[in-house]
């Protein structure tokens, strides 16, 4: 496997521990079924911030969230918030991002908080990725100790190599749609180039 271009910014150590954090975490609910889904810790940091910045109420903010279609919020009465806050809901992953990026938009949180947040997003949606294979995987063995901390490390670098590709793809066909992005595109003097097809 030929190294790509983000493994000399991630420690292997921390990919390591990334993955198997998320492995035990699993474990301890007892579920079948791996969940993919935003730690309460993320939905705390961000709301907490928001509701902060915004001066709103859980119920205010909740109502705004129907009010654009956000998925998951169906009901403005603040209970669906709770529901994220207290992990007796979890979150998807896409839903986390597009409120990160809203909240960026409307200045509710910083733009340090901002890339921090969307590097844990990043990092920790590609080790519960990588958790879920490795333990898919475990079926068919005896244990995890057959695995190699290389091919954990492996297994992490391809699933975050493959979602960087789906959010480059999705970003590109956004700009190629959106002729208000295409224009904002042009103004700050960024050409739109498309690829080859493969």
């Amino acid at each position: 496997m030929q190294p790509s271009s983000f493994e000399s910014d991630i420690n292997p150590e921390e990919i390591f521990q990334l993955v198997f954090r998320e492995i035990e975490n699993h474990q301890e609910t007892g579920r079948k079924n791996f969940v993919v889904r935003v730690p309460v810790d993320l939905v705390e940091y961000l709301f907490s911030g928001i509701l902060q910045k915004s001066g709103m109420s859980k119920v205010a903010l909740e109502r705004l969230l129907t009010d654009l279609g956000i998925y998951g919020f169906k009901d403005a009465d603040g209970r669906i918030l709770r529901r994220y806050l207290s992990g007796q809901t979890r979150m998807a992953w896409d839903t986390y991002q597009r409120l990160l990026f809203w909240a960026l938009s409307k200045a509710w949180v910083s733009d340090w908080t901002f890339r921090d947040l969307l590097l844990r997003t990043y990092l920790r949606e590609a080790a519960q990725l990588s958790a879920r294979n490795i333990l898919n995987t475990l079926k068919r063995r005896v244990s995890i100790s057959d695995l190699t901390r290389e091919q954990v490390i492996e297994c992490f670098n391809e699933v975050y190599l493959l979602k960087q590709r789906e959010r480059e793809e999705t970003a590109l066909t956004r700009v190629r749609t959106d002729s208000e992005t295409r224009e904002l595109a042009r103004s700050l003097g960024l050409e739109i180039i498309d690829r080859p097809s493969s």
